[in-house]
């Protein structure tokens, strides 16, 4: 008859260094995104922030904001309101008129890139001169 061991099977402590490395990698992730988020202000990815001319350009802001264009007023009519203001619409458009037909940038830019493309639409830039 064969000796029982009181050995643990090899499969637990398996399953063991299995949990404990995702673990580990999920709490690492989470840091990463989290100081990601903390220098932006929300979603966006860390990264150096980009001129607002290539911004404007990348996201196609001119299809609905260009010259001739009938799908979105005039972004002349953004001089007259706070910098802020015209970066949260940038960011996120619902909160501040629910139902337009503007989308979200906010995971797209970073809130300093929106400040900055905000700013350069107020001083008149090509984009501002756009009428519908």
């Amino acid at each position: 008859m064969r000796k029982r061991s009181n050995r643990m099977p090899l499969v637990l402590p398996l399953s063991h260094t299995l949990l404990l490395s995702m673990a580990v990698a999920l709490a690492g992730c989470s840091e990463k995104k989290e100081a990601a988020t903390s220098t932006s202000g929300n979603a966006a990815p860390a990264q150096a922030p980009r001129p607002p001319e290539q911004l404007f350009t990348s996201l196609k802001c001119h299809n609905c904001h260009g010259e001739g264009s009938m799908f979105a007023p005039a972004l002349v009519n953004a001089r007259s309101k706070p910098d802020e203001t015209v970066a949260m619409w940038i960011l996120d458009a619902q909160k501040v008129r629910p139902g337009t037909g503007m989308p979200s940038y906010a995971d797209l830019m970073s809130t300093q890139e929106a400040l900055s493309l905000a700013r350069w639409i107020k001083a008149g830039n090509p984009a501002a001169a756009a009428t519908p």
